[in-house]
């Protein structure tokens, strides 16, 4: 791994330990009702994805079991069309694919 993916990734971990740590013990329904809190969600998303962008076509290539594509279109979802966001798949995104992510990056030495 070159020194930006490595860069790129330790923000990546940064922000998935920041959305860990944001969401736990919340339910759905906080989640839904907190307006500061889908907010500060879409930014940690936002900002995975920007990194992802600038990650190496030789990276995604030997890391294909995420869906870095996917990561991408989020961010541009968000950046460009914020009004187009559900905050249930958000949430879902959350849940299910965040903590995917986390053991992903735990094959790093950060």
């Amino acid at each position: 791994m070159n020194n930006r993916d490595a860069a790129q990734i330790e923000r990546i971990a940064e922000e998935v330990s920041f959305i860990q740590k944001s969401v736990l013990g919340k339910s759905k329904e906080m989640f839904l009702q907190d307006e500061l809190l889908q907010r500060a969600m879409t930014m940690a998303l936002i900002t995975i994805g920007e990194c992802a962008n600038h990650l190496s076509e030789a990276f995604l290539e030997q890391n294909d079991e995420i869906e870095w594509f996917k990561i991408v279109a989020v961010r541009n979802i968000a950046v460009h069309g914020y009004w187009q966001l559900n905050m249930e798949q958000i949430w879902q995104a959350l849940i299910d694919d965040i903590p995917v992510l986390n053991s992903f990056l735990k094959g790093f030495a950060l």
